[in-house]
Order: structure tokens, then sequence, then C-alpha cells
């Protein structure tokens, strides 16, 4: 089947929903997609996975060891990837079942499978979520959602027309001790809020040896075009490829939104700023990666993002890693697996279970995923919370490319304000065959 007839495939929903139709005795105990509230006891979720490299695996491992989910398709452009991911699965499951898939939109298009979980480079996300929502697929796609917050507006637009159940992977919102730290914050234990500091990691893990300067035999398991995807073209170096893909602009946006989905996203909810983007952009200063051909994202960043309510949160990578709030009442510290609290009052403050529902760990956000996709509900990050707390990164990244210190956005066009010069920043032109979506 040819890649073009898959993308028309993709937009016939009719056709898509007749065959899965006709594959649910091949799988009479994994639920088709279907409206909220007619799952069964029994009803399992039919998961496929897009993209199987490190966190591939990771999020993969965490449906697999749900009892309301089974994977029963893996995709992946490296063979060598999917090869593992399909043993990992058969090995759960002990049996021989698993289907693999080079081209997602295959995968896609088959019979039987009701959700995807996407874990591709940054450049992907998008489209993969646009794809699989116009599918009928529920989707849990790994932050950040989008590399422009076009692309994540675009996600947002698709996922409502489709009325499918999307879960961004910011699962520190499935954390205890950051669920306590929102609510310490929201329920007015700090007092007045006088300052929020996020901390988030410096630099970039690169490869040591200096980069070649030549470009590197395509390996055979890899489909290197359908790697690049949308992204402009470049030469394939090793170097640059997987893992590394992070640490330039054409395919995502550095430590920054590598991190900033994670504490940011945090200070948002404990400031009670989610799901708005800020309506400026101040004090923005970065120092880039230098001597390197194939690296070119934020070595040192700092920046302050203004919220229309007059909440100020300073992210820079000097910053005590985490969310620092400080109050009028006590100041609290919190990042991965611990809270630090000012004060022995803040210590013995008791949050009742319907204030912190959420606090169970890494593998709860994905069965938070499983639950709103068999029997409804919103899930704990829907697309919305990474277009805007990812979308602060955009902004500041945007700003440090043109040179500015400060930058405007208006928050109901979504466009920068008297910043011209910000827009090749801001906007992603898809390499040919591949459309922005509309």
């Amino acid at each position: 089947m040819h890649r073009r007839h898959f993308l028309k495939t993709l937009a016939t929903t009719t056709a898509t929903t007749a065959a899965a139709a006709a594959a649910t005795a091949a799988f009479p105990q994994i639920l088709r997609a279907q409206p909220a509230g007619r799952a069964t006891a029994n009803a399992r979720l039919a998961i496929g996975v897009i993209g199987t490299g490190g966190q591939g695996l990771n999020i993969m491992g965490q449906a697999l060891a749900s009892k309301r989910a089974q994977v029963i398709a893996v995709c992946d452009v490296d063979t060598r990837h999917a090869a593992t991911a399909r043993q990992r699965v058969n090995t759960a499951y002990e049996n021989n079942d698993c289907a693999v898939y080079r081209d997602y939109r295959e995968l896609l298009v088959r019979p039987g499978i009701d959700a995807v979980l996407i874990a591709t480079p940054d450049h992907w996300h998008a489209l993969q979520t646009i794809h699989a929502a116009r599918a009928g697929k529920h989707i849990y796609c790994e932050k950040p959602a989008a590399t422009t917050p076009a692309e994540s507006r675009a996600m947002i637009n698709a996922v409502a027309r489709a009325g499918v159940a999307c879960q961004i992977g910011s699962m520190q919102r499935s954390w205890a001790e950051f669920q306590r730290a929102i609510a310490l914050a929201r329920n007015g234990c700090l007092g007045k809020i006088l300052s929020t500091k996020v901390g988030l990691p410096p630099g970039a893990r690169l490869p040591q040896d200096p980069d070649r300067t030549r470009p590197d035999p395509i390996p055979p398991e890899l489909d290197y075009e359908l790697w690049l995807g949308p992204a402009p073209h470049r030469p394939y170096f090793e170097q640059g490829t997987h893992y590394y893909w992070r640490h330039n602009f054409a395919f995502s946006g550095g430590r920054l939104t590598d991190w900033i989905g994670h504490h940011h996203d945090i200070a948002t909810l404990a400031l009670g700023v989610d799901n708005q983007l800020p309506v400026a952009i101040r004090n923005a200063r970065a120092t880039f990666i230098e001597g390197r051909s194939l690296f070119n994202t934020a070595w040192t960043y700092n920046f302050d993002a203004h919220y229309a309510s007059g909440a100020i949160v300073n992210l820079c990578d000097e910053n005590r890693e985490g969310i620092t709030i400080e109050g009028t009442e006590g100041t609290i510290h919190v990042t991965r697996g611990r809270i630090t609290h000012s004060t022995r009052a803040l210590e013995r403050v008791i949050i009742p279970p319907w204030k912190n529902p959420l606090a169970r760990g890494a593998r709860a956000h994905m069965e938070n995923f499983i639950a709103c996709a068999l029997d409804g509900g919103e899930p704990r990050c829907p697309v919305i919370s990474s277009h805007a707390s990812i979308g602060a990164g955009h902004l500041a990244n945007a700003a440090f490319r043109s040179g500015r210190s400060e930058l405007l956005w208006n928050p109901v066009t979504e466009t920068p304000i008297d910043a011209p010069d910000t827009a090749p920043f801001l906007q992603k032109t898809y390499r040919a065959p591949w459309t922005f979506p509309a």
C-alpha cells in the first residue's frame, strides 16, 4: 500500500470504522474505540506503540503492566528498535502475536487498534497525533506535544473534533510530591505568592567525539527518509540521530523544551495559570552550543514568563533544580522524589484525599489515560496543558534566537506583538510531501 493511500485512508472515517468492526472477532476481549460508558468489566484497550526507542519502551512497559490494556502492535523506522519492542511484548504475554510496522500510517489503518502511544522525536508529535485523531484513535503522546505553538494548537483542534482522549506525558502531574506542592500553593497555605522559580538542567548531552565532517552511510535497519519526515533534509549523521536530535532546532528545542513540560508545568498548576500561554517573555538571555555543527540549541538560559493574572515565573538553568515557591507564610521546594518545607507548620499540613487525588506515580499517568479512553473523562495532562506550559519555552527560544530580551504575545490570536523577526522561529514549513494539517 502506498503512503499516499495511507493518508487518504486516514481521512476516510467510514472506511476505518467498517474495517475495525470487521476485525472484532479476531480480538474478542479487546475494546473497540467507542463512546464512554460502554466499557465492560473485562474490556481491554488495544494499543499500538509508535516510536520504540528508550522512552517508547518505558511507556510501553507501563501499558504492558496494566490489566486494562493490551499492546498488539509496535512501529519504528529502525527495525532494531521495533524488534526489541516486539520481543518485550511477546514475552510479557507469552505469545508471538505482536505485529510490527515501519510506517506509522500502516499501523493507524490496521483494524482493531483503539489507541496509540507516540514516543517519536519531537518533530513528529504533531503530525502523528493529528493523523491518529483523524483515524479515531485515543492518544498518549510524549512531551513536548509539538515544536511550535501552531502545531500544538492544531493538535488541540484535531483531538476536539475527533472526540478522543489525548494524554501528554508530563507525568509529574501524577506524582505525590508535586501534587502536594500544587495543593499547598493553591489552597493558600503559603499565603500570598511572592516569587516562583523553576530550575531546569543546563547544557546538553552530546556525543563526546567531534562532529564528523562527512555524512555516514545510512544503516540498513533505518528508514532515514521516514525518520526525517516533515523536517528539513540533512545528510545522515549517526551522531545527530537517535537521542541527540533533541539538541538541533530542526527537530526539537534543546534542554529547555525537553524539561519545561515537567517543572514549569507544575509551576503553572500551582499558580493557577495552567492552560495559559504567557503574555510576555522578559529578561531573556541565552548562550548556545558552540563548536558543534550538528547541534545549535541553548546551552544556558534565563527568562521570566509573565501571565495575564500578574503571576511571574523565572526559569533559569542556574536556579535550584525543581520548583521553588515563596509566599508570605512560607516557602516550598519540590523536585523529583522530594519536597521541602520552610516551616514545621507547612510540613504538618494534611492535604485531604479529595484535594490530592492523583498521587500515584508515573504508571498512574498511563492508567489515567487508559481509564479515560475506556470510561471517558479528561486526562490529567490534556493537549492544551502542553500547548501552554511548553509554549512558554517556544516563545523563549524565539526570543533567544532573534536576540530579543523581551517578546510580547497576544493570547487571543496566539501571535507575537510587533516582533516579525521572531516569525522564522515560531513557524515550521513542512518538507514535501508532508503538509501542515489545516
